[in-house]
């Protein structure tokens, strides 16, 4: 199972922008990848909602911005099936 996202939806949080939805990913695949738009990332969260019991430790990323959009590559820690994040960018 390769890293994917799903449901994705965009709002406004304050002043800021969200992007979030559902994920899936393997530890020992490549990075997975998510354009948003902006060029600032003020929080980067991917979690596990698995029935194994919930995973959450700080997601290891990095960005990458071109023009209006910022590419988040999120590294895998842990093989996640049901998983949800949330970016807060502006």
């Amino acid at each position: 199972m390769a890293f994917a996202t799903s449901n994705v939806r965009s709002s406004v949080f304050g002043d800021l922008k969200v992007t979030y939805g559902d994920w899936t990913g393997v530890q020992a695949d490549a990075p997975g990848t998510i354009g948003v738009t902006g060029g600032r990332i003020y929080l980067c969260s991917f979690s596990s909602q698995d029935s194994s019991g919930e995973y959450n430790a700080e997601t290891k990323f990095t960005t990458s911005t071109t023009g209006a959009v910022t590419t988040v590559t999120i590294y895998n820690v842990a093989d996640v099936t049901t998983g949800r994040f949330i970016i807060i960018h502006s």
